[in-house]
């Protein structure tokens, strides 16, 4: 149960702070969702790869 709340609010800060920092710089928009979407890509391999 307390694996499911820390993950929530991991995923959940994430995502504010990727709309908090898109809100701060809208014409930079892609290339930050594109690096994000890398970093969150790396981490589910990084978290697949132990099980």
């Amino acid at each position: 149960m307390v694996l499911a709340v820390l993950g929530v609010f991991f995923v959940l800060a994430a995502v504010l702070s990727l709309l908090g920092l898109c809100a701060l710089v809208a014409h930079r928009v892609p290339p930050i969702l594109g690096t994000a979407a890398l970093i969150l890509t790396l981490a589910a391999l990084a978290a697949a790869i132990p099980h």
